[in-house]
């Protein structure tokens, strides 16, 4: 997966008609609709946008969540690599510019845990991506909204931990979260998914200001148009809703900083004389890989320093 390719910009146009119902006449127009999708269903913006007028969507969920998947379906053409065997680090990110009129948005294609905990080797690509990722988010901003994508199925302790990494971690709360469930296609209603799981969902301990159950597949001989279509026309609604607020956004050295404090509490040491790494192995990382400036990288100890105080450790 890229790290942060920002060069698509597309402008996605809205559906009507999100009702789980649809008449015959409706149906045939979503289905005519859909087989334009990767060509005039979206247009490149050419203008130029101001981070303060852009919304920042974290997507982000196991690999194999679909969340690739999902962005495509949002923007309404293949923009996003959906290849079964697209393997990447936690962390690792993508951003796709989406325009759903009158807002602009950045939809970030981002890789979560893909097991409980990170070997030490994960742990310190871990520390490269997410470097990268609030430097960025920093210049832009800050985030809008996160979206946890889950694969319809069951519910793990992996799942948790994402949900954790990302709103806990990395937002401190302190950004709105939707869950989005998806290949659902074969429910009969997709909504009856969150009722059989809504009660597990919450004594994982994942709240949420929305969901939406989807579909990101049209199916052999578009045999799911119809909840392809809902899908997208419930994807874009949340988006209106839930991803054009305030932001949240802190110092980038100190946001950094206590998101490789936090993520130390994920990582899993496989050998028994072997130690976490320290404050400097992390520095030393972000300097060889990132370029991390000097200066950056002594306030960056400094506030490393003051964390271990303030935790007593």
């Amino acid at each position: 997966m890229p790290v942060l390719n920002m060069e698509r910009e597309f402008s996605a146009k809205s559906l009507a008609n999100s009702d789980d119902e649809m008449s015959e006449s409706t149906e045939h127009n979503a289905s005519s609709e859909s087989t334009q999708l990767g060509s005039e269903a979206f247009s490149p913006y050419r203008e130029k946008i101001s981070p303060e007028q852009t919304r920042n969507i974290i997507i982000f969920g196991e690999t194999g969540a679909g969340k690739s998947a999902l962005i495509n379906l949002i923007v309404g053409g293949p923009v996003a690599d959906t290849s079964p065997d697209a393997q990447g680090c936690t962390l690792d990110t993508a951003a796709y510019p989406f325009t759903l009129a009158p807002h602009h948005f950045e939809l970030f294609d981002t890789v979560g845990l893909n097991e409980p905990q990170l070997g030490k080797t994960g742990y310190l690509d871990a520390i490269e991506k997410a470097y990268r990722l609030v430097s960025t988010l920093t210049k832009q901003g800050g985030i809008h909204l996160l979206v946890f994508c889950i694969r319809g199925g069951r519910i793990t302790t992996t799942t948790e931990q994402n949900y954790r990494l990302f709103n806990e971690f990395l937002c401190h709360r302190d950004v709105p979260v939707a869950l989005v469930i998806t290949g659902l296609e074969l429910e009969d209603r997709m909504e009856d998914w969150w009722v059989r799981n809504e009660e597990a969902l919450r004594g994982f301990g994942m709240k949420s200001v929305a969901h939406a159950c989807v579909t990101a597949t049209l199916g052999v001989e578009r045999t799911h148009v119809r909840k392809y279509e809902n899908s997208r026309n419930k994807l874009l609604e949340l988006l209106r809703e839930h991803g054009t607020g305030q932001a949240f956004a802190q110092e980038r050295i100190g946001w950094i900083a206590r998101l490789m404090k936090d993520l130390r509490g994920l990582l899993r040491i496989t050998k028994p004389q072997a130690k976490k790494p320290s404050h400097k192995d992390m520095v030393k990382i972000l300097r060889r890989r990132c370029r991390l400036p000097d200066n950056d990288a002594a306030m960056l100890m400094q506030k490393l320093r003051e964390i271990d105080l303030e935790a007593g450790s």
